[in-house]
């Protein structure tokens, strides 16, 4: 292992031997969040690795949500183009009516219904290096191929986030009306390719969230929020797309 993998494994195993930390927040990704402050790191949503090169996530025991690899805004035609495409195809927010949502899976195999009105699916364009964004209407017929990633802007995020990638696992536990994890078990993976992550997506392995939602409370209440392409794939799939090249565990004294 390389010096960045050594740095993160003891860092990793320093947390690993306080068993209970009491969660730092109330919030859904709270297991991240207590991780980030073990590695006095602060959240956030850099383009970068989270750890010297090393990119984190971080999963409860019997999670089976996917793990968020990264996302992606459109290129184009216009900027910001995702502020075109709710506006067309969104439908008004129940609690702020003056403003649009969308939000949809999307994927290369098949069309995903939109607002009861369209159906959406990518289009991988290999010779242009382009992804597009098309839309049917009900009837099937294409209505639009404007909207669209390069390629490259995923290369770039694939390979400067994701080239190094460790998944933390934690055991939860609630006493006192108190939170409190236990970071039992780390893997770490490296990615296999650009090539792999493409052929995947092709097959529907890669999940893809479009995603323009409004805050709902806090101080960004009213605001919008995810404006953006979320790619992500499910624990079962991990493999396929990384290498695994280290394991430790705690609880099997690896």
């Amino acid at each position: 292992m390389n010096e960045k993998i050594d740095n993160y494994i003891n860092k990793f195993k320093k947390i690993s031997k306080k068993k209970r930390i009491m969660s730092v927040s109330k919030s859904f990704g709270s297991v991240g969040l207590t991780f980030e402050k073990e590695l006095n790191k602060s959240p956030d949503s850099m383009y970068f690795p989270d750890y010297y090169g090393v990119e984190i996530k971080c999963t409860t025991r019997y999670s089976n949500y996917p793990f968020y690899l990264f996302t992606v805004a459109f290129d184009g035609p216009t900027f910001p183009e995702i502020d075109r495409i709710v506006n067309k195809y969104g439908w008004f927010d129940k609690d702020f009516p003056d403003k649009k949502v969308l939000f949809t899976k999307l994927s290369v195999k098949q069309k995903h219904k939109v607002n009861r009105k369209y159906y959406f699916k990518l289009d991988i364009d290999e010779e242009n290096e382009k992804v597009y964004l098309l839309v049917y209407d009900l009837n099937g017929k294409q209505i639009e191929k404007e909207s669209y990633i390069y390629t490259q802007s995923i290369f770039n995020h694939l390979i400067v986030k994701l080239n190094t990638l460790a998944i933390v696992y934690a055991s939860k536990k609630k006493a006192n009306s108190e939170t409190y994890f236990r970071y039992y078990k780390t893997i770490v993976y490296e990615l296999k390719s650009f090539e792999v992550f493409i052929k995947l997506l092709k097959e529907g392995i890669i999940i893809v969230d479009l995603i323009s939602r409004i805050s709902k409370s806090g101080s960004d209440k009213g605001r919008y929020r995810n404006k953006n392409l979320v790619f992500s794939i499910s624990k079962d799939n991990m493999e396929k797309l990384f290498n695994k090249i280290y394991e430790y565990d705690t609880d099997c004294k690896k």
